[in-house]
């Protein structure tokens, strides 16, 4: 079991790098080719759309080929991705985007199918956690390597490390491929069959339902932290690239922390949705707050405020998806989790486009973090119907 969380977690944060590097060396980036640095929230959204679009047309890759595969074929999506984006042309940048966004929507149905067949039932959130700190580790990998390496070498020598940590893994996945495919259907049914069905399953049964659309706005404010954090502190708050790379690292890290210790938590209450709804109401609160950042603010008082938001925003994805493949019917935790994963995609394709949006009207990062607390408390909304539902369910 160690094995396989280990290699799922590094395969996806390689896949996760490739989309992090970019809003983290947006203010280089962006004043090489002469636009402006929110304009990274539209990459995002164009990433993550992709993502979303894609999601439910994939599935079949890990019921024919098997879930290893179907992690190494991702991986060599953001490879050529990367290798596009190093073009530094707009129409390139696109291209790369959508491509990433393709990566992505494999990883996760992938990852959870193989997770779900060698983890044992009562890890099985904390697991599943584990495997999820990929996103912020990805993230806070990047928030201290890209700035560093983009003031000293350039920003492209930022992408080719994350090329070369990609291909990397998929050499280190090729031993394992046997073992983890060996339930793999050549035979299985067509593309457009098993997207409906992924769709479907989701309208079936309230609980996932629920905990997918909930999931849409947390994952819309866990990209926003993650992609304006860094524009925000250098251009309202003070801070150098590098400053502001670290303050980010140490949201992600709180995340990393927060996505173990809540797997950890939700393992022995049995009440992993009793834990999601509380995640949000704190992830509320620390949106208002990013509204009154200032330069004088301490630094210590800064990283405090974003361990919160890190341990909130960035920590709750692990027990979403244990949350989900617990729900889900029995054979069917790839395509349930494909379904859902649309939803979460479809948080991360509004929300960073939605704060640009607001951004360009109002002019401050940090007034735009605290409207962002009411598209926030729609996550806690959605938690609650989903148990409720859970509760109905229970009783019968």
């Amino acid at each position: 079991m160690i094995t396989v969380v280990a290699l799922t977690t590094f395969a996806q944060i390689g896949t996760v790098m490739g989309i992090a590097v970019f809003p983290v060396i947006a203010p280089e980036l962006a004043a090489e080719m002469g636009v402006e640095p929110s304009l990274i929230g539209y990459q995002m959204s164009l990433i993550y759309g992709a993502a979303m679009l894609s999601s439910p047309f994939l599935t079949w890759m890990v019921t024919r080929f098997g879930a290893c595969r179907a992690i190494q074929a991702g991986l060599l999506l953001s490879v050529m991705a990367l290798a596009l984006a190093l073009l530094s042309g707009l129409a390139a940048l696109i291209a790369a985007s959508i491509l990433l966004g393709v990566a992505m929507s494999v990883m996760t149905p992938a990852s959870a199918h193989v997770l779900f067949r060698f983890s044992p039932p009562k890890h099985r959130n904390l697991v599943f956690s584990i495997k999820q700190t990929c996103v912020p580790a990805g993230w806070m990998i990047m928030a201290l390597v890209a700035p560093p390496v983009t003031l000293w070498l350039g920003w492209q020598w930022a992408i080719v490390l994350v090329m070369i940590f990609a291909l990397v893994m998929i050499a280190a996945l090729q031993p394992v491929r046997a073992v983890w495919d060996d339930d793999r259907r050549p035979q299985a049914g067509s593309v457009r069959q098993q997207a409906r069905e992924g769709m479907s399953l989701l309208w079936r049964f309230a609980e996932l339902r629920w905990l997918s659309v909930a999931s849409m706005f947390m994952s819309g404010v866990q990209l926003c932290l993650s992609s304006f954090a860094v524009t925000l502190l250098v251009q309202e708050a003070g801070y150098g690239l590098v400053a502001a790379g670290v303050m980010l690292s140490v949201a992600q890290g709180a995340g990393v922390a927060g996505r173990i210790a809540w797997g950890w938590i939700a393992d022995r209450s049995g009440n992993c949705l009793g834990l999601l709804i509380k995640l949000s109401v704190v992830m509320v609160v620390c949106c208002a707050v990013m509204a009154w950042v200032t330069p004088q603010w301490p630094r210590a008082l800064v990283a405090l405020l974003f361990v919160a938001f890190g341990a909130s925003a960035v920590g709750w994805n692990g027990l979403f998806l244990a949350e989900v493949a617990r729900l889900s019917p029995q054979g069917k935790v790839s395509v349930a989790t494909s379904g859902a994963m649309v939803w979460n995609f479809a948080g991360i394709l509004i929300g960073p486009a939605l704060f640009a949006l607001i951004y360009r009207v109002n002019g401050s990062y940090t007034f735009t973090f605290g409207l962002l607390s009411l598209f926030a408390m729609g996550s806690l909304v959605f938690f609650l119907l989903a148990a409720a539902g859970v509760r109905r369910a229970a009783t019968g």
